[in-house]
């Protein structure tokens, strides 16, 4: 009995692929502006998603505490300051 080799299928490109770089495409000579405003949501399970591009410009460090506060329609997050 001769088994017949099924055809390949093609591989589904992935979700974020268009979001990788590809070579030649960063720029490192250019300068980097600090991004001060991005647009995020808060996903079902409480979380901020930071985009990549900003988190060099964020004040704090990951995994650091933070302190939020709400004004009327905002919230602020900030540094938790050391005692």
């Amino acid at each position: 009995m001769i088994k017949l080799a099924k055809p390949k299928e093609k591989k589904k490109p992935r979700a974020d692929e268009h979001l990788h770089a590809k070579d030649g495409d960063v720029d490192t000579d250019a300068p980097k502006e600090p991004v001060t405003e991005f647009k995020t949501k808060v996903n079902k399970y409480g979380f901020l998603h930071v985009p990549k591009k900003a988190r060099s410009s964020l004040p704090f460090k990951s995994e650091e505490h933070l302190t939020a506060r709400i004004e009327c329609d905002h919230i602020i997050i900030a540094a938790a300051a050391e005692n």
